[in-house]
């Protein structure tokens, strides 16, 4: 704990008085960031609020070089009004990037929406399985109903895996070409997915019951028989 000063028992106009008499300075805003004296840190300590000593801190963080001196001729007032500009800027850019993923995450609901209205995959079953050399594969029944008026040839898409809580488990890249009349609804089965242990993504996921898994199917692209397409951009 710092001890209590003796001159705690003067009001803090006075304390600063005589500091700023001890440091040699009426403005400790002219004092020099690179060549502060301790009893100018102490006259800072008094003049500056708590959020400015912060920014002074912060500027300093970020002009500390190892093996280097922090840049000469900076002022107090300098060095506070540069820390303002810089916060001002990280601050916009972080509103310009929340902007932009909000733009982005809007345009991506809204073409999977559209991708609702054409086509929807449905998992039936997830079962877990060993090959005779005791490699893993997961194999599953995927259901994909064509609401079109058209053919699809292929759907490419991921295939998103999250628990009863809401948690992540995995995604998987995936794709089916053999083809949907309009109309009408294909089980593919069994599709497989081997797995690797290793990769902890792949582990839970041959390590979570069917009950307890959500599924969803994000579509990339579908390409219709007739040449045509459509794709998320």
């Amino acid at each position: 704990m710092m001890e209590r000063s003796a001159y705690s028992r003067y009001p803090k106009s006075a304390f600063l008085a005589v500091i700023l008499a001890i440091a040699g300075c009426s403005n400790p805003s002219d004092y020099q960031v690179s060549k502060l004296t301790r009893d100018q840190q102490l006259v800072l300590g008094e003049a500056l609020t708590a959020d400015q000593m912060r920014d002074l801190d912060n500027w300093i963080k970020r002009h500390t070089v190892p093996g280097e001196a922090l840049p000469t001729g900076v002022t107090v007032d300098d060095a506070l009004k540069d820390q303002a500009d810089w916060t001002a800027k990280q601050r916009a850019q972080k509103e310009q990037l929340a902007a932009l993923q909000k733009k982005r995450q809007a345009e991506h609901e809204a073409k999977q929406a559209a991708f609702a209205k054409l086509v929807s995959v449905a998992l039936l079953s997830k079962t877990n399985h060993f090959q005779p050399d005791d490699r893993r594969f997961v194999s599953f029944e995927l259901e994909y109903s064509n609401k079109s008026d058209k053919e699809i040839k292929a759907i490419h898409g991921v295939m998103i895996f999250g628990d009863v809580y809401g948690e992540p488990v995995i995604e998987i890249d995936w794709s089916y070409n053999e083809g949907i009349p309009p109309k009408q609804t294909i089980v593919e089965r069994p599709a497989r997915f081997y797995v690797d242990e290793s990769i902890p993504s792949q582990a839970a996921f041959w390590g979570t019951d069917f009950n307890k898994l959500k599924f969803k199917f994000e579509v990339k692209s579908i390409m219709f028989k007739d040449g045509t397409s459509t794709a998320e951009s």
